[in-house]
């Protein structure tokens, strides 16, 4: 493990979002300084817990992960399949309410790379590059936050399902799932249950969707968005 790291920190880490930029010098600082550790998770392992307090920066290096979000009132959840690097949640760090919005869930043998937030205060004191690397995310995640909120969300059942679904991924791509009752979903697009569950059936025909009870699989979300 302790020469995996070494090989870790120096080679891949430069490659990464947030290291990017930083020279195998400055690399050798961080891996002798700031306190870090490089943790295995099983399959199955959870990474980190909806709601839990978030003390630590968590980058995955390897592996996927599922990521599920629960509404507020448990009527319905929303999971997300990741492969890695994956940065979890930065912008639960630090604020007034630090916590964890999603859970992260090994679908494989995942190593991840985990920062304590005194780390992270080190890094941003002692590597410029690193700060403006968070700095540039965290900016990336407000701005799709915000331009979301003036999407157009008008249209058929088809369009609206493709919105919510669209609405509520992290990434605009790739493999999802909606555990979510018809009547439940009817309500979430202002639309009686049975356009909801035609909209869905006419979504399946056409290969963009997988129905299941209570369960819509999306194998590939781009082309879901693409088709509407």
């Amino acid at each position: 493990m302790g020469s995996y790291m070494e090989n870790l920190t120096l080679e891949t880490l430069s490659d990464l979002p947030l290291f990017q930029g930083i020279g195998k010098i400055e690399l050798a600082r961080f891996s002798a300084s700031v306190p870090h550790r490089l943790k295995r998770y099983a399959k199955g392992e959870k990474l980190a817990e909806q709601d839990q307090k978030c003390q630590q920066l968590t980058l995955t290096l390897q592996g996927i992960v599922q990521m599920r979000t629960r509404s507020d009132n448990n009527r319905f959840a929303f999971s997300e399949r990741l492969q890695s690097p994956v940065l979890l949640q930065p912008e639960a760090l630090y604020g007034i309410t630090p916590h964890y919005t999603h859970t992260y869930t090994a679908l494989t043998e995942t190593h991840a790379l985990v920062i304590p937030k005194a780390g992270v205060t080190q890094l941003f004191s002692h590597f410029e590059v690193f700060r403006l690397n968070l700095i540039n995310l965290l900016s990336t995640i407000i701005y799709r936050q915000g331009r979301w909120l003036w999407h157009d969300l008008s249209g058929d059942a088809e369009k609206r399902i493709v919105n919510f679904i669209h609405a509520h991924s992290v990434y605009p791509a790739g493999e999802k799932v909606l555990e979510i009752s018809m009547e439940d979903l009817g309500l979430q697009i202002n639309e009686p249950r049975m356009n909801a569950s035609n909209a869905l059936k006419r979504l399946q025909q056409a290969g963009l969707v997988s129905l299941k009870r209570k369960k819509i699989i999306i194998p590939a979300l781009e082309k879901l968005i693409q088709a509407r």
